[in-house]
């Protein structure tokens, strides 16, 4: 007769089940309704990533928003208290591969362990792949592990194999190969290959939680050891300080001594398990609950109509969700013009589909929502790098009734810019303001105002570091526009 679950691991369980159900429904929302936040927003690993932007250029990530660096925030104070409780008890990708490692139980009848010294090895490679996602991210200032993340194929995998395959083509393979191992080796990916779990790790080593065992009470039977999902030998050790540990506390509930054989700690003292798990979900909680209150707890970017009323709106805003329509309303575009710019047949592609799957009903391979960036750049006359390098310049123009944006959005000052040259040893500076700019370029400020993308009714006698959080520019930006 198989022994009965403790109650706090059906809790675990159940957290972990709601965890990657949300998960899934979300995924699968995204793909259908606009608004709702896609995987990368999800992903708490983005915020690590995109803060390593931030730090290299003053900016976010596209994809990026800043709740994710709130859920990356709250996970690192967990992993400072509680050691890896985040991929014991919140991980949706964690109960993915516990999923598939009951199934795997089920079908062989046990685990597998990986040979010691093959183990060892192996569990340094998670530590490698975050010091080079983290390097990559700093030089390229992109989401460079998205085409390799397996769960960000996983959450593409309702938009069907095909789209999958043409976007994540890497990152399906490892998700694939990941959960065929976690049949048959527990948690596979978070031994071996987890940035986060390597995070998560180092920030373990801080000794504040620790499960401890009393070798006076301990009758050796193991237990312990086998029911542990991360094959450590709590067995034969004095205090549990393994950075592998994801703080499940398997080990603990499954100690059949009954003078508390193993019990767990927070700062050096005896706390019962339930208290562990209440500060673990407080913490996580509690991040979120502190991003809610000072208003940066958003998970999906702000409507291009939004934008366009607080004249913040940017061509880089236009998203994959966002609609024909959309696109067209708020930056005061024909859509037949939009359209016909970007190659594609309006009578195949309603208004109100999303620009990610134009691909899908107009029959074209591969398109990409930044061929609509790059034609309403062209239409209203603003500068805009493309993600693949097509660089669409400013064109000086008059603006027509077909191509003038809101007058207080950027593009209406764009299309009539007067053309002007940017020598090469100008260094544009947060103290100057867009007069003083004009001024030392010979030019016009609605010149400057359209070259840099700004609001038309933006002053143009203050320093422009003072004005960046009002308008929602950065520095940074503003200096790379300057120079295109």
């Amino acid at each position: 007769m198989a022994a009965k679950m403790p109650k706090i691991q059906i809790l675990r369980r159940v957290t972990l089940g709601i965890v990657l159900v949300g998960l899934i429904i979300l995924t699968i929302l995204h793909q259908r309704v606009q608004g709702i936040p896609s995987i990368d927003a999800l992903d708490p690993f983005g915020g690590l990533e995109t803060l390593m932007k931030f730090v290299a250029g003053g900016e976010l990530i596209k994809k990026i928003e800043p709740g994710t660096v709130v859920l990356f925030a709250g996970i690192v104070a967990l992993g400072i208290v509680l050691s890896r409780f985040f991929c014991g008890w919140i991980c949706a990708f964690g109960a993915l591969q516990g999923v598939f490692g009951w199934l795997g139980k089920k079908i062989f009848g046990r685990h597998f362990d990986v040979p010691k010294k093959l183990d060892s090895i192996l569990r340094w490679l998670k530590y490698v792949v975050l010091v080079g996602i983290i390097y990559l991210t700093w030089k390229t200032s992109e989401l460079i592990i998205r085409p390799y993340d397996p769960l960000a194929a996983f959450g593409h995998l309702s938009a069907g194999l095909g789209a999958v395959w043409a976007e994540f083509s890497i990152g399906f393979v490892i998700l694939v190969v990941i959960l065929l191992l976690s049949m048959l080796y527990e948690r596979a990916f978070c031994k071996y290959l987890c940035p986060l779990g390597a995070v998560n790790a180092i920030l373990g080593r801080i000794p504040l939680f620790r499960i401890k065992r009393v070798e006076s009470t301990c009758i050796s039977c193991s237990k312990c050891d086998r029911v542990c999902p991360m094959n450590i030998d709590v067995s034969h050790a004095q205090v549990i300080d393994s950075p592998e540990c994801i703080s499940c506390m398997e080990c603990v509930t499954a100690c059949p001594t009954k003078k508390n054989s193993l019990l767990t700690t927070l700062g050096g003292k005896a706390v019962k398990i339930g208290v562990i798990v209440a500060i673990g979900f407080g913490i996580y909680l509690g991040a979120a609950a502190i991003g809610q209150a000072a208003g940066v707890l958003r998970f999906s970017a702000q409507s291009l109509g939004e934008l366009s009323t607080k004249g913040a709106l940017k061509v880089e805003d236009i998203k994959g969700s966002s609609t024909w329509g959309s696109v067209a309303d708020s930056f005061g575009i024909e859509a037949e013009r939009l359209y016909r710019e970007a190659g594609v047949d309006p009578r195949k592609v309603p208004p109100e589909t999303m620009l990610k799957n134009t691909g899908k009903l107009a029959g074209i391979d591969s398109f990409e929502a930044d061929a609509v960036r790059v034609a309403v750049a062209r239409i209203i006359g603003v500068p805009y790098a493309g993600e693949k390098g097509d660089l669409v310049q400013a064109a000086p123009a008059t603006a027509t009734p077909e191509t003038a944006a809101p007058t207080t959005a950027a593009p209406a000052t764009a299309a009539t810019m007067a053309a002007f040259t940017v020598p090469a040893d100008f260094a544009l500076e947060g103290t100057m303001s867009i007069a003083d700019i004009s001024a030392a370029l010979k030019t016009t400020n609605q010149a400057i105002i359209g070259k840099l993308g700004l609001p038309a009714d933006i002053p143009v006698d203050e320093p422009l570091r003072d004005m960046k959080d009002q308008y929602g520019f950065s520095m940074p930006d503003l200096k790379e526009k300057i120079k295109q």
